[in-house]
């Protein structure tokens, strides 16, 4: 009911509007009788305020208005004046605030009660909801009858369609995925949400929305005005539900309708992330299994691989991410990154099923032959690509490339892009791509049986110096990974130059390893290898 309604009721029938008629479509949901100014502590949005002015004459001009504005931002749909003894007329200035807030000044019958307004307009009140529940209750039973059907996303638009006669439309904002009643409703090339203030029977997130759209020579072209509702989920992905050409203003009934769908909506969301999360779990355990050689016997393996979908091509190869977040605040955006780039990789190269686990992404590539087999440099383009992105943490990565092996082999290309993940420390490696059949003299090391065995292979004054005076080691290790480049290992230890080349003189003269010498600078770097292998095993 709003403010014109009300003098459709018996207590309203001799009442008259003296100020404030342009507010006279505001929603009215009740009312109450003013007895004090603290409205701001008992006011409600909609309420009509019944008053003869007693409570306002002990105020000054400036706080009658501060009331007024009091009001006005609460939301009261008007003021009804009650003429009595006190005062037969509405004050001047009460009139030409009532006009300046278009907030409508009733004058009622002097013979009226107060008790006959609250009745008739909390009577009036209450009838409209109890008929709006009951129809929420039809609406709500229907909603649920439909949900035991089990309902696909479309069934469901077009459910709601049918409802509100009103095209509509389902958005997943991280895929771009776009479902609707109106194919070319949902082919906007971009969108702009405003939320809208809360309003009664509202539970969700609700967005005045603008989609724009664009014309057939490729620029901007038509605007569309749609209602935006988000749909709450669990994988932190924004769904919304659009609701199209809204410029009429919703019912009451309507919104409920919403909120039903919406709800609807969301229960088959989360239904189908537990089914992608099953099948994740599945699929992340298969290549887990295939990667360490556990199914035993070649029919296993084809099995699963072909629950996989990677049985079509005779070739296979490994990929290994590691990905380090250089803000550990970021910590639990760590699968966010490591998503993001399963989904660029997976659209570079179709045929290819993962494993993750923690800070690592490993992939299993089926190919036809080697011209269709992963471009390692392709790869790097398209990291570096994402950490340009404003949308992802800041990470580092070291990626590890297998050979090509058949597919009962492979554990071995498992294990070539582990030890190259051994090989190369993140901290020292950053956002680099190996590929194990570049690693050259570094294979003989990885051959050992035992790695106890590649002791005998350091050469003792670089042992010594790295047991003695470690920190020393360290420089040399990274002045040599830098290659011999002072000014960038003094950056990347924090140290000045001049402090670099003194650590260098140290180790020349106290253990005797000169790294401007070839062949020391070779030990250094092997040394160096072979820790790292015994660290990680």
């Amino acid at each position: 009911m709003n403010v014109r309604d009300a003098f459709l009721l018996p207590s309203f029938s001799d009442a008259n509007v003296i100020a404030g008629s342009s507010g006279l479509d505001r929603e009215l949901t009740g009312a109450m009788v003013l007895e004090a100014t603290d409205i701001e502590n008992w006011g409600k949005r909609g309420q009509l305020i019944i008053t003869s002015f007693f409570a306002l004459q002990e105020l000054s001009d400036a706080d009658v208005a501060k009331f007024f504005r009091t009001m006005c931002s609460i939301g009261i749909a008007a003021m009804a004046f009650k003429p009595e003894r006190l005062l037969i007329n509405a004050p001047q200035s009460i009139i030409e605030l009532c006009d300046d807030f278009e907030l409508p000044l009733i004058q009622l019958s002097p013979g009226i009660t107060y008790e006959e307004i609250m009745l008739d307009v909390l009577g009036h009140v209450l009838d409209a909801n109890l008929t709006l529940l009951n129809r929420f209750y039809d609406a709500h039973r229907h909603m649920m009858a439909l949900a035991l059907k089990q309902p696909s996303i479309p069934y469901i638009l077009t459910t709601l369609k049918n409802t509100l006669h009103m095209d509509v439309t389902y958005l997943d904002t991280t895929r771009d995925r776009r479902l609707g009643t109106n194919t070319a409703l949902t082919e906007f090339s971009a969108y702009s949400f405003t939320r809208r203030e809360p309003s009664t029977f509202q539970t969700h997130a609700y967005f005045d929305t603008t989609l724009f759209f664009d014309d057939d020579r490729g620029g901007k072209g038509a605007t569309r005005s749609a209602l935006a509702v988000r749909i709450p989920s669990s994988d932190g992905v924004d769904y919304y539900l659009l609701v199209h050409e809204t410029d009429a203003e919703l019912t009451p009934l309507d919104t409920m309708t919403i909120e039903n769908i919406v709800s609807l909506l969301q229960m088959e969301i989360l239904k189908q992330n537990a089914i992608k999360q099953k099948l994740f779990l599945q699929n992340n355990n298969a290549v887990h299994d295939l990667l360490l050689d556990r199914f035993g016997s070649p029919e296993r393996i084809d099995s699963a691989l072909a629950m996989l979908g990677i049985d079509e091509y005779p070739c296979y190869e490994v990929i290994l991410v590691r990905v380090t977040l250089v803000d550990q605040a970021d910590s639990d955006r760590l699968d966010e990154v490591l998503q993001t780039i399963r989904r660029r990789l997976r659209s570079m190269y179709p045929g290819m099923a993962f494993f993750i686990n923690n800070d690592r992404l490993v992939m299993l590539h089926n190919f036809r032959s080697a011209l269709t087999g992963i471009d390692l440099k392709a790869v790097q383009d398209a990291l570096e690509k994402l950490h340009k992105s404003s949308a992802l943490p800041l990470f580092t990565h070291l990626v590890s490339l297998s050979s090509t092996v058949d597919r009962y082999s492979l554990a071995q290309a498992n294990t070539e892009v582990i030890n190259v993940y051994r090989l190369f420390d993140s901290e020292k490696h950053v956002n680099r791509s190996v590929r194990f059949e570049d690693l050259g003299v570094y294979k003989l090391l990885l051959k050992a049986d035992d790695l106890s065995q590649l002791s005998e292979y350091m050469e003792p004054r670089v042992v010594e110096l790295a047991n003695k005076q470690p920190e020393i080691y360290r420089t040399l290790v990274r002045l040599c990974e830098n290659g011999m480049d002072y000014t960038k290992t003094g950056k990347d230890l924090f140290v000045h130059p001049k402090t670099v080349r003194y650590r260098v003189e140290r180790a020349r003269e106290a253990f005797g390893v000169d790294v401007k010498d070839s062949d020391d600078f070779l030990q250094v770097v092997l040394t160096s290898k072979i820790m790292a292998l015994g660290r990680e095993s």
